[in-house]
C-alpha cells in the first residue's frame, strides 16, 4: 500500500484527523467483492445485496460516513476494476448515500491533467446518480508513475490542506 493514490489518501487523512475528524481508510484491493449480478434482489431486500462478501462491511461504513473519498490510479483512462466493482455494488443502496460529500483522489503517470478527464467523468457519473451528492474537491497526482513518486510533488500539500479543511 505504498502507491501514489494511497500516499495522497494518507495525506488527506492526516489533514482531516488533525482537524478533528474521524477517518477510516478501506483498502479495497485487499477485499473480496463480487461483481454486481444485476438480479435486483437488493430492491426486494431493502437495499441489501444477496452476495455475502466484504461489500457488506463497506456498505455499512459508506452509509455511516459524512464524507466519502474515492481514490484510484488511472488504468487505461479510467479507475481500477476494484473501484468500479465497489461503485457498481452500491446499486443496492446508492440512494441511501443522499446528501453525502464526495472527494476524488486520482493519480496517473501521464504528464498533465487532460489525461484525467475520462476518470473524472466516470466518478461524476456515479455521484450524479446519488441524490443531492456534493463534490467536495478533486486531487490530481499527475506525472506520478513509480511508487512513492508523488511524495515529492506539490499535490501532497494540496491533499493535506483539503483534508484539513473538511
Amino acid at each position: 500500500m505504498h502507491g501514489n493514490s494511497n500516499t495522497l489518501c494518507e495525506e488527506f487523512a492526516r489533514g482531516a484527523k488533525e482537524a478533528g475528524h474521524e477517518v477510516e481508510q478501506i483498502h479495497i484491493q485487499k477485499k473480496k467483492i463480487g461483481a454486481c449480478l444485476g438480479c435486483n434482489a437488493c430492491y426486494r431486500n431493502d437495499g441489501v445485496c444477496i452476495q455475502k462478501d466484504d461489500m457488506e462491511e463497506i456498505r455499512e461504513k459508506m452509509l455511516a460516513a459524512d464524507v466519502i473519498v474515492l481514490s484510484s490510479p488511472i488504468y487505461f483512462y479510467s479507475m481500477t476494476a476494484q473501484m468500479k466493482t465497489v461503485i457498481d455494488r452500491t446499486y443496492a443502496f446508492y440512494q441511501k448515500l443522499a446528501g453525502k460529500t464526495f472527494y476524488y483522489i486520482i493519480t496517473c503517470a501521464a504528464p498533465d491533467e487532460s489525461f484525467t478527464e475520462t476518470m473524472k467523468a466516470s466518478l461524476r457519473g456515479f455521484t450524479c446518480c446519488v441524490p443531492e451528492a456534493v463534490e467536495g474537491g478533486i486531487i490530481l497526482g499527475v506525472g506520478a508513475n513509480d511508487c512513492g513518486e508523488v511524495k515529492d510533488m506539490p499535490v501532497m500539500k494540496e491533499a493535506y490542506e483539503m483534508g484539513k479543511n473538511l
